[in-house]
């Protein structure tokens, strides 16, 4: 009872704060007509990338056949599941009103042209896909089963494609707006996924080295080793594609707007705290990868533990504000207007992250006690 009472207490706690949005509308939020996405779309393009990392432990579980990974194959689902859930309810706080929900769902005269359409059709896709399969790894664990292999590669290949799908999708949102110069990148969609692969694998680790010292839960730590070179080879790539940006815009570029929202990230200027989060992005993750060669740290839990958490706060740095505001300020007018998230913008997007939270430790409590119990009588 006492878990399902701190449940209701967090909703108690939030609903005020929900209510309150829903009546006074996006003027209680730090959001103008300049900068008219923040903290909410923010968080939203880091979720939608952590649920396309998850996909990373199916494919070498199911497709390579490992045991580690095709054992904790589920968990990387219920991570899936709950970070969609969270990114589409941001999605749906940012349009401010409920019925403005409709307006993502694809119709004519929008689809196909609406890459926001399509946005909405592949993370609502992926979605079901997730929990389909949860499902039935579910139901074959209760019975005692393995899951049939030609679901396995049936859902390895449906699901993949729209994996990588969602993350690029919600790339080109941003990348096509040419009155957007910061954004309008080719590299954009790949550095996007680059990220993705080295947040979500590291907070999937996290959540196992926990399961395994509260639930007794069993990981083969051939599992860690293999996915600290995806989290580290990812890193590298996302930090390579930031480098090859800024010497792009700062050396190259011909465009004035786009080298002054790129000074509000890197230098800055009027935002100073967005300068501050840029280049924390980079001090971390290269802190990341230096510190991964280091065998006292990539070889046991408690170093993997360290790495997996400053690579989770270094996208979190280089992939929330700083890939949104930089784009609105200065405004296609060179107008600077500024942005800071109000108290209740920020009340709103824990209350949103909470409710994904109890997601998560639901279905990933039902599924790690089907995990231990086959373990505990021996079966892999």
């Amino acid at each position: 009872m006492a878990i399902h009472g701190l449940y209701l207490w967090i909703f108690v706690q939030h609903a005020p704060i929900f209510l309150g949005s829903d009546a006074g509308g996006m003027i209680v939020t730090g959001m103008n007509n300049s900068v008219p996405w923040g903290l909410y779309i923010a968080f939203f393009i880091f979720w939608v990338g952590v649920a396309a990392a998850a996909i990373m432990f199916g494919l070498a579980g199911y497709v390579f056949h490992h045991k580690g990974f095709k054992e904790i194959a589920v968990i990387a689902e219920v991570q899936a599941i709950a970070a969609i859930l969270i990114a589409m309810m941001l999605l749906f706080v940012d349009v401010g009103r409920p019925i403005r929900t409709l307006i993502l769902m694809p119709q004519l005269p929008n689809f196909p042209q609406s890459i926001l359409d399509w946005d909405f059709i592949v993370l609502s896709t992926y979605l079901i896909l997730n929990i389909l399969a949860y499902i039935y790894v579910l139901k074959k664990m209760l019975a005692g089963q393995e899951p049939s292999i030609k679901f396995e590669h049936a859902f390895m290949v449906i699901a993949a494609p729209f994996a990588i799908g969602i993350h690029t999708v919600t790339a080109f949102i941003s990348q096509a707006l040419v009155a957007r110069p910061y954004w309008h990148s080719p590299l954009l969609a790949p550095r996007y996924v680059a990220t993705a692969f080295a947040s979500g694998p590291a907070l999937l680790l996290l959540i196992l080295l926990i399961a395994e010292s509260r639930m007794g839960l069993k990981v083969d730590f051939d599992v860690y080793k293999k996915t600290v070179y995806v989290i580290v080879g990812s890193l590298v790539i996302g930090l390579y594609f930031t480098l090859s940006e800024v010497q792009e815009i700062f050396w190259y570029t011909t465009e004035p707007l786009k080298r002054a929202q790129a000074s509000v990230l890197f230098f800055g200027k009027h935002i100073w705290w967005l300068g501050f989060l840029g280049w924390l992005w980079v001090i971390l993750g290269v802190a990341a990868v230096l510190l991964s060669f280091i065998p006292s740290i990539r070889n046991t839990r408690k170093g993997i533990a360290i790495l997996s958490t400053i690579v989770i706060v270094a996208v979190i740095c280089e992939k929330t504000l700083t890939i949104v505001v930089p784009a609105f300020t200065p405004d296609s007018l060179g107008q600077v207007v500024g942005y800071v998230p109000t108290p209740i913008e920020v009340a709103i997007t824990v209350g949103v992250h909470a409710i994904g939270f109890i997601v998560y430790a639901i279905l990933a409590r039902a599924a790690l006690k089907l995990l231990i119990q086959r373990q505990s009588v021996g079966h892999t």
